[in-house]
């Protein structure tokens, strides 16, 4: 998509000294974060930036018409994905680091902590949105952990970040599967409590997508719920149209998987 002149599209953080970047919502972006030379300067300041993933909203939601006072936060989203890696099966069909797709889920939106949540409908290619939040990181990791002392945590971030980025092993499938359901799960409550019309559109996004049997299991139930909530509200039909035929898994069988 072209970069239009009457829009903050984000822009990469050091693309050009003279411009200011963009993050979510058109909001300017400070400089990103220099090093001291002082490790525990450093440090404090990665553990204050952490902050930021507990007072940015995700912001599709309000988009939506959900209430700002009950969206939930960047911070939510991952803390309930670490707590849903630790409930899948462990098979000898399906092996998994369990631990790992604990960490990989706290860390996979880490860079929102600079930049935002920057949804889809912002228009915002997606190779811009990848290099703000490959930038982000950089700083974060380079100049905030960048001090000998901090190397075992930064490779550790690093090595999440990029793994869950590449989708090729199965921790990270898993973890974009659990991304995808936590989605979902939020859509459903909001519907129930917050008097919204319909959030198929997020679904349509989402559970055609899942790859995992156990998630795949978990979303099956979920749109089960969901139709009766929308069939005890006489929409049941209307509902159903909204889905536009989205289905659990519904491109990854498409596609010939399992």
């Amino acid at each position: 998509m072209a970069l239009t002149t009457d829009v903050n599209v984000p822009k990469p953080i050091n693309d050009d000294a003279a411009a200011p970047a963009f993050g979510a919502g058109g909001k300017p972006l400070p400089p990103p974060y220099k090093s001291t030379g002082n490790e525990a300067l450093d440090t404090l300041a990665f553990l204050h930036m952490l902050e930021q993933l507990k007072v940015q909203k995700r912001s599709g939601w309000i988009r939506e018409g959900v209430s700002v006072r009950v969206t939930s936060f960047i911070s939510d989203h991952m803390c309930r994905m670490a707590l849903m890696a630790m409930m899948v099966p462990n098979t000898a069909e399906r092996p998994l680091d369990i631990p790992r797709c604990v960490m990989m889920a706290l860390v996979h939106d880490l860079a929102e902590a600079y930049v935002g949540d920057i949804t889809p409908v912002e228009g915002v290619p997606v190779e811009v949105k990848h290099q703000l939040e490959e930038q982000a990181m950089d700083s974060f990791l380079n100049e905030m952990l960048g001090s000998e002392g901090n190397k075992e945590a930064k490779e550790r971030f690093r090595s999440l970040f990029e793994e869950y980025e590449a989708r090729e092993t199965p921790e990270s499938k898993l973890v974009k599967d659990l991304d995808r359901l936590e989605l979902a799960l939020q859509a459903v409550e909001y519907e129930r409590t917050q008097g919204v019309q319909t959030l198929a559109p997020f679904f349509r996004g989402s559970i055609p997508n899942l790859e995992h049997p156990a998630v795949r299991s978990w979303a099956e139930t979920l749109m089960e719920e969901r139709k009766q909530l929308w069939e005890s509200r006489g929409q049941g039909e209307q509902e159903q149209r909204e889905l536009e035929g989205a289905v659990v898994g519904g491109k990854v069988k498409a596609a010939g998987g399992a």
